[in-house]
């Protein structure tokens, strides 16, 4: 599928999560702080643990589709990542 100059194909999905991943990662003691204030300070390293395990969880292949790679995506998300934020990002 085309929109506008970016092809969401496979490889756009991987990258994507990919720098998501990553950028979670950098800010992952943040996330955390901002947590502290109101929950239990865990939600930068339950991110971080889910978006990794997403990133390296995709298995590209030619018979995956963007939205399959999305859904392998989601439901690692739901799995990994701790509390009431794995389904909300995962679904």
């Amino acid at each position: 599928m085309q929109v506008g100059e970016v092809l969401l194909d496979t490889g756009f999905v991987q990258r994507w999560i990919g720098e998501t991943a990553a950028r979670i990662h950098r800010h992952r003691d943040f996330l955390t702080q901002l947590d502290a204030a109101i929950g239990d300070a865990d939600h930068g390293v339950n991110m971080d643990r889910g978006f990794s395990a997403a990133r390296d969880g995709l298995i590209p292949g030619a018979d995956v589709t963007p939205g399959g790679m999305l859904e392998q995506a989601g439901t690692t998300l739901v799995l990994r990542v701790g509390g009431a934020a794995g389904p909300l990002y995962g679904t």
